[in-house]
């Protein structure tokens, strides 16, 4: 399934070679040299050099365009102008998802290489990170789009560009059944710790644990349309979790252009100038006086208007051009400087779930304890400090649903994806409609297939969830969202 790529690839290329040299200067290898085989023509990519590309792949397209368009949809971002304002207007097309839909294919194929080789060497290690980092990937793929390719994707190494689609009420059980493969795998120990290859642990065994079990409790806290219990069930039998920021999952970049975060580059070395931060949660945020602003948001730069040093959103969907960045903030220095992390799951977010978990067995005391050290967990990792935040009337726990999710709302500014996901399932938060959008004031519930699907494999998809209609197919439910 070799996709097109987008506008940014070349971004993206550079920083693939830029990390993953970095991280083959630190493979070893300790077996004798085969004098039949010429070393500076290597057969195959070493297992080592599969999994850093596969990690940096993963966290740049998520906080590429990943981002971009969940982010519009959830009002973090409201571009003014490109591509940035037609997603914000919910002109969101096939020809804008051909990017995002190649690029995690295009992962989802490296990890299925490192599956195959580890299944025959026997390194249950490699194994292990391959399968949470896959089941990872489609999950998101999968939130997005819905039914997608899941058994018959992986083929197209052997020249199957047209997988089958499979539907999300199968592959999500599959998921689950990946990270518990994962997990005994992890556990085990055979194999080879793949040390500095590994840009997200450095090959610690038991915080790999901690993120299997953290993505399995988001991934059945997702079914709570479907199975409100499953995800109490397993919080119930008392798993390791990411418990501390310093075991957050992440990627974090480098300090030059070709290994720079991914919003940096588009925002920054791009020149674009387009996108913006979202009125909704900047006015949000500043009417709570949260200490986050300044991490979050860049203040109005340029002093044309007046309105320099000002922390300001732009309403979504509003194409009042602001190439002189005199009017809009933009993303802020935690999450777009040079060498910003891109997070896959942190601990914040962790107690966020538990939060609505136990709120939803009506346990409000553990789900308070949750919800407070979920906001102490975000200003840690952030490095903020503000003991009354908390004690807020607006902020402080108040046993409701919609205080739990919109505070997790504004932490999920680093993964709006995740967003777009507890936006779907719970109604919060309460969003603003776009004066000009293209589905009648009502906001998407999905992404259409890419176009590269329609032309590509076109009777898969029309055999499987159809072939997408223009700003109609926005609007249907994915299957858990029903």
């Amino acid at each position: 399934m070799k996709m097109k790529k987008n506008h940014n690839s070349s971004f993206k290329r550079s920083l693939l070679v830029g990390l993953i040299t970095l991280s083959a200067v630190f493979v070893s290898c300790d077996h004798e040299l085969d004098i039949n085989s010429d070393p500076n023509n290597p057969t195959e990519a070493p297992l080592a050099t599969l999994l850093s590309a596969s990690e940096v792949n993963l966290t740049y397209t998520l906080g590429g365009d990943g981002t971009r368009i969940p982010a519009t949809i959830v009002q973090h971002y409201a571009g003014h102008r490109g591509q940035p304002l037609n997603y914000g207007q919910y002109n969101i097309t096939s020809a804008d998802t051909d990017g995002l839909w190649g690029n995690l294919y295009d992962v989802l194929m490296d990890l299925k290489t490192i599956e195959d080789r580890t299944i025959v060497s026997g390194d249950k290690i490699y194994l292990g990170i391959s399968q949470v980092l896959k089941a990872y990937t489609f999950s998101v793929a999968t939130d997005l789009f819905g039914d997608i390719p899941y058994n018959e994707s992986s083929k197209g190494a052997l020249g199957n560009i047209t997988p089958a689609y499979d539907k999300q009420e199968v592959i999500y059980p599959a998921l689950i059944t990946t990270l518990d493969q994962a997990i005994a795998n992890l556990k085990s120990g055979a194999g080879a710790k793949p040390s500095t290859a590994d840009l997200i642990y450095n090959g610690d065994i038991v915080k790999w644990e901690a993120f299997a079990n953290s993505l399995k409790l988001r991934l059945l806290n997702h079914l709570s349309k479907k199975n409100p219990t499953q995800a109490l069930s397993f919080l119930q039998t008392n798993p390791s979790l990411i418990a501390t920021v310093t075991n957050n999952a992440k990627v974090t970049f480098g300090t030059v252009a070709n290994n720079a975060n991914p919003i940096h580059q588009f925002d920054v070395l791009s020149g674009r100038k387009d996108n913006a931060v979202c009125k909704t949660l900047v006015d949000n945020m500043k009417s709570l006086n949260d200490p986050r602003i300044s991490k979050y948001f860049l203040p109005v730069t340029n002093n044309n208007s007046g309105l320099a040093g000002q922390y300001l959103g732009n309403l979504p969907g509003n194409d009042t051009d602001d190439s002189g960045e005199n009017l809009f903030s933009r993303v802020g220095p935690s999450y777009a400087s040079i060498n910003s992390p891109v997070i896959l799951l942190s601990a914040a977010e962790v107690e966020f779930i538990k939060a609505e978990i136990y709120f939803r067995a009506n346990d409000l005391s553990n789900s308070k304890i949750a919800y407070e050290k979920a906001i102490a967990n975000d200003f840690a990792a952030l490095g903020v400090t503000d003991a009354t935040y908390i004690t807020n009337p607006l902020v402080a726990f108040n046993n409701t649903l919609a205080r739990i999710m919109e505070q997790k709302w504004i932490t999920m500014y680093q993964a709006s994806y995740e967003s777009f996901v507890d936006w779907r399932r719970t109604g919060f938060p309460i969003l603003t409609t776009p004066k000009t959008n293209r589905t009648g004031g009502v906001t998407p519930r999905r992404l259409p297939y890419p176009q590269i699907e329609i032309n590509v494999n076109r009777a898969s998809l029309q055999a499987g969830p159809g072939i997408p209609v223009p700003y109609v197919t926005l609007l249907t439910k994915v299957w858990w969202d029903n």
